[in-house]
């Protein structure tokens, strides 16, 4: 049994719509077991067996009423549309809509159900799924906890995964192939990716390169000291020259220590002050050209480049339609 909140149909101020609502559904229920009966009886072997059970029934029916099919049917497509007609005014008025005219395609199994013709009048059906939604909506019915809520909830969300996953699917696949292509998607993503981030991409530049001074340099600046000495000694006895003038006696080995010295404390000291300087306010302007430089050479690229972009974006979406074909409808189902 669905309960019914008869307090929220009162202040949804519904209680006319579900009346009309409800009179409509016995009408369509009249309607169309008509139509049911009215094609049976078309069979001449209904006709026969009808005609043998109720005789004078069967042939006022064969004769009055078949032949005004058509009319009877009119009729209540007559009634249908009025009352489309009225809650389309009312819509107009309550402005439920953005637009005016949006009722009819918001409530277009209501539109088509009123046309006389075979499948198109079955469309009325659709008419108890409307009111049902109503109901839902302005909280006077619950069907969500009964049973037959429950399994229509689980089979639309599994039939609306289904199918934006299979419309997903194929976006990315078509932007799958048209990568693959060669055409101008991947020179958009690198314009829109890179080009367009150039100052933001030369800031974080900055931050991290402060951050690096601080948290890797800075702490290990007397291994590196030590590294650049060890390495200008080490080329300094490789030098022809120097081993010459180490010969001299006396000031020879002096002198190529001095020398030593002074070179090294010559880079270090260069080195030391353009990482310290690097990344601050004054020589900022070197890392953002330094950022343009290297997105320039992105964006224009060269061949080797370029594939290796088209590689990297096809494999983001191969990955993207990895997960896109997990069913996770089915995960959860598994999971409870």
């Amino acid at each position: 049994m669905i309960p019914i909140n008869l307090s929220n149909l009162k202040t949804s101020h519904q209680t006319p719509f579900f009346v009309v609502d409800i009179f409509m559904m016995i009408l369509i229920a009249i309607n169309l077991c008509w139509l049911v009966f009215d094609s049976l009886m078309a069979l001449a072997w209904v006709e026969a067996l009808a005609a043998a059970v109720l005789p004078n029934a069967t042939e006022y029916y064969m004769t009055q009423v078949h032949p005004n099919y058509i009319a009877i049917d009119l009729a209540f497509v007559c009634v249908f549309l009025l009352e489309f007609v009225v809650r389309w005014l009312v819509a107009i008025k309550d402005k439920t809509y953005h637009r005016w005219f949006f009722y009819p395609f918001v409530h277009w199994y209501d539109l088509l159900g009123c046309i006389p013709i075979g499948a198109f009048r079955w469309l009325r059906l659709l008419r108890i799924f409307s009111m049902a939604y109503r109901l839902q909506r302005y909280g006077i019915v619950d069907f969500t906890n009964t049973k037959a809520g429950r399994f229509c909830k689980k089979y639309y969300h599994v039939l609306v995964e289904e199918v934006s996953d299979r419309v997903v699917e194929n976006v990315l696949q078509g932007t799958r192939a048209e990568v693959q292509s060669g055409g101008q998607l991947v020179d958009k993503i690198l314009e829109r990716a890179i080009r367009s981030r150039q100052q933001m991409l030369a800031e974080w530049l900055v931050v991290r390169i402060n951050q690096i001074w601080e948290d890797v340099y800075q702490p290990n600046q007397a291994a590196f000291k030590g590294y650049v000495e060890a390495t200008i000694a080490s080329a300094i006895e490789q030098e022809r020259k120097a081993s010459l003038l180490e010969s001299m006696p006396v000031i020879g080995p002096r002198m190529v220590a001095e020398i030593n010295a002074t070179v090294s404390d010559v880079v270090f000291g260069v080195v030391d002050q353009l990482v310290t300087d690097l990344g601050q306010k004054d020589t900022s302007h070197i890392v953002e050209q330094v950022s343009d430089a290297l997105s320039q050479q992105l964006a224009d690229g060269n061949d080797d480049f370029n594939q290796v972009i088209k590689d990297a974006i096809i494999d983001t979406i191969d990955v993207l339609i990895d997960q896109v074909r997990l069913q996770r409808w089915k995960m959860l189902e598994q999971q409870s």
